[in-house]
């Protein structure tokens, strides 16, 4: 019954990070997209878009952020396995426990002093220079990204650890024993 609950939660964290990615790689991209060509055309007209850098640079930012958590539940970042793959089986998956618990921490760590630096930020009250938009509106991106990837990396942690206890036997992709 716990691992029906656990390929749930599993099932619907990977949902949740699909779908945000979706909609940063989507939307955002083709927003940004158009409002750049807009501006471009604009300019040959006179009617440029005033602070259209600024729009674009904080979609990009949020773009960022929102795929980070599908980036890291796809496994699309960067992994140097030429170590792993001379060690036997249950070595190799205890270091991939490990780093994946490294990982956890790190992006926890990062997210938390992140929202803490965005939140000072935000004491200071100051404003873009073109948009006037308070300048912690920079910051909530850079904190949402790792902030939403936590849930992400807890489960990949957890996927790893039961693979690295329930070695040899068969487990499916989320994680739990068949």
């Amino acid at each position: 019954m716990a691992l029906n609950a656990a390929e749930r939660v599993y099932d619907a964290v990977g949902a949740i990070a699909r779908w945000l990615c979706l909609l940063a790689g989507v939307v955002l991209l083709v927003v940004m997209g158009f409002a750049t060509c807009f501006d471009v055309i604009g300019r040959n007209f006179g009617m440029g878009i005033p602070g259209i850098w600024e729009a674009v640079t904080l979609a990009m930012r949020w773009m960022i952020g929102l795929a980070l958590p599908f980036a890291f539940w796809q496994g699309s970042h960067i992994t140097v396995e030429l170590f792993t793959d001379a060690l036997p089986a249950r070595l190799k998956q205890f270091v991939i426990v490990a780093s994946a618990f490294v990982t956890l921490t790190v992006v926890a760590l990062l997210a938390w002093q992140i929202t803490i630096r965005m939140l000072n930020v935000r004491g200071y009250g100051g404003v873009t220079s073109d948009l006037g938009l308070p300048t912690y509106f920079d910051w909530i991106p850079l904190a949402v990204g790792p902030l939403l990837s936590v849930p992400v990396l807890l489960c990949l942690f957890w996927r790893e650890l039961v693979r690295l206890f329930y070695q040899g036997r068969r487990v499916s992709a989320n994680g739990s024993p068949s």
